[in-house]
């Protein structure tokens, strides 16, 4: 059976702007550190370093005991690109099994491929996958997106996957500052259906002015905290 707990809980208030802030932790000590300073949300990943792969379950078991928040976890069993073979795929399936009998809020991935003419597009077949296997928690695509050609027209081929709640994005840039107009964008194509999540370089100094210019709702990071 799968237990989930509330997906939300703290938000943080900037002006008129209720925010929900999801700090991307590694280690007991950050998610507890990150629950007692105001984070809505953890991501849980371990090897940070390089972009975040998915944790043992003995971490994830003993922050889950750990913080009253809700905990989202990275599916990614590799460093390096997003292309994945089939039986990569099956691993990662296996471990969404595993990981589904813990109480998480929800499942982190993102899988790229090429369409004919070369152009790198999000792999919506093995996104399918997981978000069927992920049923019924919701799926957050990551950053893989920054690497498509056409980062807007990938977020409407998204809204048509019933579990993709999330898509977290820098907007193409090495900062989510940087890539502020197109997040903007993303938004407005996502409508209703997904929310928009800026990452890249957020920290505690500069949330507010990207609160500002996006007027989105949903932030994360790091430092954020």
């Amino acid at each position: 059976m799968t237990f989930c707990r509330p997906l939300f809980y703290p938000v943080l208030k900037i002006d008129k702007y209720d925010l929900i802030i999801e700090s991307c932790v590694e280690t007991l000590e950050e998610a507890i550190r990150a629950s007692q300073h105001g984070a809505s949300q953890l991501e849980i990943c371990s090897h940070l370093d390089v972009d975040g792969l998915t944790p043992d379950t003995s971490l994830l078991r003993d922050i889950l005991k750990a913080v009253e928040i809700p905990c989202k976890v990275m599916i990614r069993l590799r460093s390096g690109d997003f292309y994945y073979t089939r039986e990569e795929m099956k691993t990662m399936m296996d471990s969404i099994a595993q990981i589904k009998t813990y109480p998480i809020a929800g499942i982190v991935f993102g899988a790229n491929t090429k369409d004919t003419k070369g152009q790198i597009i999000l792999d919506l077949s093995a996104i399918r996958q997981v978000c069927e296997a992920s049923y019924p928690l919701p799926v957050t695509i990551h950053k893989a997106i920054d690497l498509c050609s056409n980062i807007s027209d990938e977020v409407i081929d998204l809204k048509d996957i019933s579990n993709v709640g999330f898509v977290l994005s820098s907007g193409g840039e090495i900062s989510a500052h940087l890539g502020a107009d197109m997040l903007i964008n993303m938004q407005q194509k996502a409508g209703n259906h997904i929310q928009i999540i800026a990452a890249g370089k957020i920290l505690p100094e500069n949330i507010s002015s990207l609160v500002h210019k996006t007027r989105l709702r949903y932030f994360h990071g790091r430092n954020i905290i």
